[in-house]
């Protein structure tokens, strides 16, 4: 009997230990087929708020991304800090990526195009990654190209060009050129998604453009960090989905008032500075009203909005200003619009 029990226990080890990696490859291959392909394929257009976030770093939301779906097509509109870890937790086909379009070239939203890049060529893209912008999107796909140069050569070296296809590692720049200051310009149509690029105003920031996609119908656009101007309103008009920024003056005020009197006067000075390139929560509502958009979602949520308080201080009289719905995005957040043509 005493022989008995010991080969029973290492038998029931056995069995455990079987049943625990088949256990494991099951969660393996239900991660390895996670990924929502079928947001490319169904005809519809997908939005989804990957990063809902402003530059201060918060445990709510990452900082600003956008990602575009339709028809074969997969954009990001910028690639703030966290962005591309949002994207995989969120299982979005990385390896489908087919463009990465920047609004301007401040740090919250350029941080991670080199993983954006590194990501979707690891996970199997096949081609080079566009990366399109205003002038200057030379200077930052050549930076990051550049910083990632010998991590791209130990890839490539170590697992095969076959696996890692050289010709897919390096980001190409596709600078979007205006006609016309004051009109929106077509600069991406494929597959029948349509993006135009409009100048707005963040200066000292410049150029810095928004983005209107139209696909089948639908209308979405992105205002990239701007004041509230005109073409806002005209390229806004009737949108199904109008995702704009938005800073609480009240709160970054205050947030400048106590930086202050605790003796951290370059924060303090940020803090007041920034007031005079970014849009109110009301004055988002006055753009979404204007415009006769269907639906307003808010992103590149600035300060951060950690409790309910917080976010009804920083919604307070937008609703008095604009009727529509209006959604205080989070990361993660998904919209679909079905064809209307």
């Amino acid at each position: 009997m005493k022989k008995i029990i010991p080969i029973l226990i290492l038998s029931v080890m056995v069995m455990t230990l079987s049943a625990c990696q088949s256990m494991m490859e099951r969660e393996i291959k239900k991660g390895m087929n996670r990924q929502k392909v079928g947001m490319l394929t169904d005809g519809k257009l997908h939005v989804v708020l990957v990063g809902s976030g402003g530059p201060i770093v918060n445990t709510k939301r990452c900082s600003t991304s956008v990602a575009i779906m339709a028809n074969g097509e997969f954009i990001l509109v910028d690639v703030g800090p966290g962005s591309v870890r949002n994207a995989d937790l969120q299982d979005l086909p990385l390896a489908a990526l087919t463009g990465v379009f920047l609004t301007h070239f401040h740090s919250d939203h350029i941080a991670e195009l080199g993983e954006a890049n590194f990501q979707s060529w690891a996970q199997g893209r096949q081609k080079a990654l566009a990366v399109y912008g205003p002038a200057g999107v030379d200077k930052v796909v050549q930076g990051f190209t550049l910083a990632y140069e010998q991590d791209t050569t130990y890839r490539i070296e170590h697992h095969g060009e076959a696996t890692m296809p050289p010709a897919a590692s390096r980001p190409e720049a596709k600078t979007i050129s205006f006609k016309d200051p004051a009109r929106a310009e077509l600069f991406f149509d494929r597959n029948g998604l349509k993006a135009y690029a409009f100048l707005v105003d963040h200066a000292p920031v410049k150029p810095a453009v928004g983005y209107r996609f139209e696909y089948k119908g639908n209308v979405v656009v992105l205002t990239g960090d701007t004041k509230k101007i005109d073409i806002l309103t005209q390229q806004a008009k009737n949108a199904d989905l109008l995702i704009c920024e938005a800073l609480s003056f009240k709160t970054t005020a205050l947030i400048g008032k106590v930086a202050s009197e605790n003796n951290r006067p370059r924060f303090a000075k940020i803090m007041s500075d920034i007031l005079d390139y970014h849009m109110s929560p009301v004055q988002a509502g006055e753009l979404a009203r204007d415009a006769g958009a269907k639906k307003l979602v808010f992103y590149h949520i600035a300060p951060p909005v950690p409790n309910f308080l917080a976010k009804r201080l920083f919604l307070e009289g937008v609703s008095d200003v604009y009727k529509g719905e209006i959604i205080l995005g989070e990361d993660g957040m998904a919209f679909t619009l079905d064809p209307r043509q």
